[in-house]
């Protein structure tokens, strides 16, 4: 061994005789002592037998006090409500009212499910109750040159035959994009 692998094992040792040490002082004993007018003094030194104090070990209360939980049996009705929620739909992003900032009109629509997708189901994108595209599996999609103002936006969770499963609310955006003004005719 040389002299640097000597000094980290003195180190070593060092470090764990001070972790032993502090862990000894940390189970000290306390002592619980009352005065003759009624005052309470918590101490880990013992009162002195003259000073006319009475005086007790405190043991550490190691049980556990809180009341045990009762398991939930689950209602016909919350199983139904917990399938229907488990199916459901939002819009992430955009957030209702949003407004989309000056540009080309692109923007991503994120769609956030309680579930993920069966094999059987698929994704569709409404804007302004037309169908974006295709249904599809991706809970992403990506819009571009949307024209300018108010437009409602809906996500659908549809059956590979097209039948809605489930359905987000309705939200709306506000596209801002610059007029082209034309000259007038001369």
């Amino acid at each position: 061994m040389n002299r640097i692998d000597r000094n980290i094992v003195k180190i070593w040792t060092l470090q764990s005789l001070a972790l032993w040490l502090v862990s000894l002082t940390a189970s000290a004993q306390i002592y619980k002592s009352v005065d003759g007018n009624g005052v309470v003094t918590f101490s880990d030194v013992p009162p002195a037998a003259s000073s006319g104090k009475t005086s007790t070990v405190v043991k550490p209360n190691v049980t556990n006090s809180m009341p045990g939980l009762s398991p939930m049996v689950p209602s016909p009705e919350a199983a139904m409500s917990d399938k229907s929620a488990a199916r459901s739909v939002s819009i992430a992003s955009p957030l209702n009212n949003a407004t989309i900032p000056m540009g080309a009109g692109i923007f991503d629509v994120t769609a956030e499910l309680g579930a993920p997708l069966a094999d059987h189901e698929l994704l569709a994108l409404y804007l302004d109750d037309e169908l974006v595209d295709g249904p599809q599996v991706s809970a992403v999609w990506t819009l571009t040159y949307v024209i300018r103002g108010p437009h409602t936006l809906q996500v659908r969770r549809l059956s590979r035959a097209g039948e809605t499963i489930s359905q987000s609310e309705k939200i709306t955006v506000y596209v801002l994009r610059p007029s082209v003004l034309r000259a007038a005719p001369r």
